[in-house]
């Protein structure tokens, strides 16, 4: 509470105000892309406070932080009573997409959980409800369990910002279209180029909307509405946001579709190298060939690869001594025996490291900070992705032909071995890299310039709404133009069906109005047709046995199974079939004139493949 009275009556300047940043996502590289941004705010003399799970001891000037003391011990604290299910990370990539997502929705829902359970959130609670705030920034990655401070603080304007990239979980600020046809769901990886992969996709976009829209933010609005009472959905505040300031960049991420209040501010964090640390200024400097360097990142941590795996990994850096690898290894020492090249350190400072120009290799995890990281000083690319966007992170780099993707499931000496020298001595992924590098670097401001000027930008303009899109307003269904589509396979459907109704009602009169005519009046062509398909004109041919051992005689080939009988008279047509075989074919015709009056050329199968709706004799010269 002392920290909110030490910056809310901050005396007022002409262009400083009062800011307040919600760190919903506990995660320490969304921290560090936040950070780099709040740290600019507060060097502009804007008065920043930031509500964070990573805890900041060091001060800063304009910046102040309120630690969310209890979010890191919901998630990874197993004697916490609000624990969740175990998270192997380093398994991640064995479980199906389904799984997966879960794995997600369950991480997040503890995020909440611990959010709201933190002192930092009671403090805030706590404060009067006459503290106002110039600005409201939040991290909506982990879901809107805070923005109802919003209405508590007065309703200053909204924006949304993320160290992520996925433009699709932009949609509830903004009312963006979802695209899963195009964009992959960035937490799990499908190949977008198979009906498989695209069905799986839409599956996952369209669950986590419906999950998200009617079992996530419903209980976050139960559980906050005994804190603050009566306020608004969470949903609809959600709609206030004036934009959201993305950590995206189309040479290095997804390619998708942006409204003109989603501003890309891919690289945010990469700001000028600083002085490295006599320690690690000497691995950089003597190193023969040039420098590895190894992370895992936060969540995968190298410590937890296992003794085979890290057996593995250090054999294949044997292989490279005149290299140095510098592995990031949360562990002081390990049990295993090093080599002689290998140094590993609890923490690294990876950027001002990937700034030097004796690094020859990043080995990473590939979450979006690294590969935006090695992509800025062109550094090539062994990507071991574990879990979430980093195996989408590492394809792309791979097309981009800057990076080779190894398999962290199944790591052997001679196959990682391969992909190191593969990496290291062809050029071509340091050219690639180069020519990457200076894309991601040409542009007319930093990131961290125009994320500040557009935040600035929502304090000029506080009522502003001219990028509001309309779509907001809509409702999913109709946004998407479900309804739309609906009609037209409704009335494309309802034609089909009237199609085959008439059809079969036409074939049915015809069958009906050929049986109304007599034979010996039927169009001449036709009758002509019929017997030269069935028998050539012959009187007297006899064919068969035909396969249910019947035949056919005479002229119109009446065949004995039906219409007549062999050897006596019988059938329908009270003859013998014999009598057809000869040149009186007055019997054949009253017998032929009956078979048509009963089932109509149909009965035989000549005239259906060699006369029905094909061009007849010309009897001109007859």
């Amino acid at each position: 509470m002392r920290v909110l009275i030490i910056f809310l009556f901050y005396p007022s300047v002409s262009i400083a105000a009062n800011i307040l940043f919600l760190e919903t996502l506990a995660s320490p590289s969304h921290h560090i892309w936040i950070k780099t941004l709040l740290v600019a705010l507060a060097d502009k003399g804007h008065n920043v406070t930031s509500i964070s799970a990573d805890f900041e001891s060091k001060k800063i000037p304009n910046l102040h932080y309120i630690h969310m003391d209890n979010v890191y011990d919901v998630i990874f604290n197993k004697s916490n009573v609000d624990y969740g299910p175990d998270i192997d990370f380093m398994m991640w990539k064995t479980w199906n997409p389904f799984r997966q997502y879960f794995m997600f929705f369950n991480y997040y829902s503890q995020v909440t959980t611990g959010v709201l359970k933190s002192s930092a959130y009671k403090e805030l609670l706590s404060c009067s409800d006459d503290t106002k705030f110039d600005l409201i920034m939040h991290d909506y990655i982990a879901g809107p369990a805070l923005l109802t401070l919003v209405e508590k603080f007065g309703n200053p304007p909204l924006i949304g910002a993320t160290g992520f990239y996925g433009a699709g979980f932009t949609s509830a600020s903004t009312g963006s279209i979802l695209t899963p046809s195009f964009v992959q769901y960035a937490y799990v990886h499908t190949d977008l180029s198979t009906f498989y992969g695209r069905l799986i996709n839409h599956l996952l976009v369209w669950l986590d909307y419906f999950v998200r829209e009617y079992y996530i933010v419903p209980k976050i609005n139960q559980s906050i509405k005994k804190d603050f009472g009566m306020l608004s959905d969470v949903r609809e505040i959600e709609k206030r946001t004036k934009l959201i300031l993305l950590n995206k960049h189309p040479a290095i991420d997804v390619v998708e579709p942006l409204l003109p209040n989603v501003i890309p501010v891919g690289g945010l964090q990469i700001q000028p190298s600083g002085a490295l640390s006599e320690d690690f200024q000497e691995i950089l400097n003597e190193a023969k060939d040039g420098v590895i360097l190894f992370s895992l990142g936060t969540k995968a941590q190298s410590s937890l690869l296992g003794e085979g795996r890290i057996t593995e990994i250090l054999e294949a850096f044997r292989s490279f001594h005149r290299y140095t690898i510098l592995w990031k290894f949360e562990a002081e020492t390990l049990s295993l025996p090093l080599p002689p090249n290998v140094v590993i350190r609890r923490w690294i400072p990876q950027r001002d490291i990937l700034a030097h120009p004796n690094v020859k290799l990043f080995i990473t995890h590939c979450g979006i900070l690294s590969i935006q990281e090695a992509t800025y000083y062109g550094v090539p690319i062994l990507g071991l992705p574990v879990f979430g966007d980093q195996t989408l992170n590492i394809k792309i780099s791979v097309k981009a032909g800057v990076a080779e993707e190894g398999d962290i499931l199944n790591i052997k000496r001679n196959s990682f071995r391969a992909l190191m020298e593969k990496l290291l001595m062809d050029p071509k992924y340091r050219e690639n890299g180069r020519i990457r590098s200076r894309a991601f670097r040409d542009q007319k401001e930093t990131p961290l310039e125009r994320a500040v000027w557009w935040t600035e930008f929502v304090l000029r303009h506080p009522n502003m709404t001219f990028m509001r899109s309309p779509s907001l307003d809509q409702s999913f269904a109709v946004r998407h133009s479900w309804d739309v589509l609906a009609f037209f396979f409704a009335f494309i459907f309802l034609l089909v069906l009237i199609g085959l109704t008439m059809s079969k009602k036409f074939e049915k009169e015809v069958k009906e109005n050929e049986k109304g005519i007599k034979f010996e009046n039927i169009n001449k062509k036709l009758r002509v047709c019929l017997i030269k398909s069935e028998s050539g004109g012959i009187t007297t041919l006899v064919t068969g046995p035909k396969t249910d051992s019947s035949y056919s005689y005479g002229i119109f080939q009446i065949n004995s199974s039906k219409w007549c009988t062999r050897g006596r008279t019988g059938g329908v047509c009270n003859k013998r079939c014999e009598d057809f075989a000869n040149d009186d074919i007055g019997d054949d015709i009253q017998c032929a004139s009956l078979i048509y009056d009963r089932e109509g050329f149909e009965e035989w199968k000549g005239w259906t493949k060699k006369c029905k709706g094909k061009t007849l004799p010309d009897l001109s010269q007859c």
